[in-house]
């Protein structure tokens, strides 16, 4: 089975699971430093890129957001995705092919913890460009990337190839998609923070101090 099949079946399973929901509410930092960072902003059209179940589009709706848009691999995450927000338009497909949309659609395009999955993020990051105006904001954040060492073991969690690169690999990656202004920083997570009492061993933490790691590193946001 390909990589990306391999996918889409972990995020099918996950749809409309108590795992799948754990999943989004705990991007919720992460959806939540972007939308301050947002604050103010005229947010005519939102594309959410790896969208899952549509939670991150619904906390944009809420914040002001006019029109929504949402694309996942998952079909069943889609489905979900719908029924929380029947009136967005939400497609079924890959980041790397966002051909549903016109060029410059977008006044704001985000990601949450999605384009390391991808085998060609350049393609997709191509593809952002196209839909973004010019004028536009993205906002990309990845737990998964070289200075998170906590993270280096996800890949084997999961048993198939997912893309390690640095903070300056992905703003150069950035770039060289044609989306100028980028810049690295970090989002640290101050809330629900497991103590060692309450911390459970698991194939994504194998041990107590890699979640240590894993705070301290704090997502990875990458943003013009």
């Amino acid at each position: 089975m390909s990589a990306i099949n391999k996918v889409k079946q972990l995020f099918d399973s996950w749809a409309g699971t108590k795992r799948g929901e754990q999943m989004a509410t705990g991007h919720d930092v992460l959806v939540k430093h972007i939308l301050k960072m947002w604050d103010g902003d005229d947010m005519q059209n939102v594309l959410d890129v790896g969208c899952g179940n549509g939670r991150a589009l619904a906390m944009a709706y809420e914040e002001g957001a006019s029109t929504l848009s949402g694309i996942d691999l998952s079909e069943n995450m889609i489905e979900e995705a719908r029924k929380l927000l029947p009136n967005a338009d939400l497609q079924v497909g890959t980041m790397e092919n966002l051909s549903h949309w016109k060029e410059g659609a977008f006044s704001h395009v985000l990601s949450i913890e999605a384009i390391y999955y991808l085998a060609d993020p350049l393609m997709a990051l191509q593809e952002i460009h196209r839909v973004l105006r010019p004028d536009g904001k993205l906002a990309i954040a990845i737990d998964y990337y070289t200075e998170s060492k906590a993270s280096h073991v996800w890949k084997d969690a999961l048993g198939f190839d997912i893309i390690m690169l640095s903070e300056q690999e992905w703003v150069d990656l950035c770039h060289d998609a044609g989306i100028k202004g980028v810049k690295a920083s970090r989002i640290k997570r101050t809330e629900g923070i497991k103590t060692k009492d309450k911390f459970e061993v698991s194939a994504f933490f194998p041990a107590y101090e890699l979640y240590e790691d894993y705070i301290a590193s704090g997502a990875l946001l990458l943003a013009n």
